[in-house]
């Protein structure tokens, strides 16, 4: 049967010509990955609703020899692996199926081998992603060797090591999802520790600030004042006011 002969679209007949495809049984013969090469279906978009017009026909070309039939399940895998660019992985995640499973569907309906030109342009944007993925990981990574080790001298260069980056990608994964810099992070996991101490010991100032990683208390005086707006001795005082009313309204009741 000649192709158009079928209730297809009058677009798609050009191409078919060019690519030198005239009946049904060349059609059920070619290749599809060797067909999305050429460049009158590079996008993927003709040869999808080509698919999706022959199976208002009751054909199902590009099936490869098992006869395998196709479902609108795995029509839309190949839209979205052809069409739309998708890795095997993201297809899979959204039917809930292995990417082994993904890859074996799409060659078993439509001999479908190898990377489409649509995943190949999409693939720096994937890139992107993964980048943004990994940066999330070693901002994330950071800050746990930040709450851990917040007492020690931690230097920027120390904490990349120990996340196995560099300085300059834990400064972009600071800037990307973190509220400040490694330095406001690590100063103000400091300040905190300090703050909690000042409330519930009478330990020296002094001694706050050095086990809460300052080896000068004038430097932590000066950084704590920015942060809470009191010096450090001011807010110790306060704070043990305000618990001591707190203790006596609760001894009235």
């Amino acid at each position: 049967m000649r192709v158009n002969q079928l209730a297809l679209s009058q677009a798609f007949l050009p191409s078919l010509a060019k690519a030198g495809i005239h009946t049904v049984e060349q059609l059920a013969e070619q290749n599809l990955g060797e067909l999305l090469r050429q460049p009158e279906f590079r996008s993927g978009v003709e040869l999808y609703e080509l698919i999706r017009g022959l199976h208002r026909n009751g054909l199902t070309p590009f099936a490869g020899h098992g006869g395998h039939v196709q479902t609108g399940r795995e029509r839309e895998m190949f839209r979205l692996r052809a069409v739309e660019g998708l890795t095997l992985a993201q297809i899979g995640q959204r039917f809930n199926v292995t990417t082994e499973r993904v890859r074996q569907l799409l060659r078993l309906h439509f001999g479908l081998r190898g990377t489409p030109p649509a995943a190949k342009r999409r693939a720096p944007i994937a890139q992107r992603e993964m980048t943004l993925i990994e940066r999330r990981r070693t901002y994330r990574l950071a800050r746990l060797v930040v709450m851990r080790d917040y007492h020690r001298p931690l230097t920027l260069e120390q904490v990349a090591a120990t996340v196995a980056t560099s300085p300059r990608q834990l400064q972009r994964a600071y800037a990307d999802f973190g509220r400040g810099s490694f330095r406001d992070d690590l100063a103000g996991r400091r300040l905190i520790a300090a703050a909690r101490l000042l409330q519930r010991s009478s330990i020296p100032i002094a001694d706050v600030a050095r086990t809460v990683g300052y080896s000068q208390a004038p430097h932590f005086a000066r950084a704590f004042r920015r942060r809470y707006g009191l010096s450090p001795s001011t807010y110790r005082a306060r704070s043990l006011q305000a618990r001591r009313r707190k203790q006596g309204e609760a001894i009235a009741a």
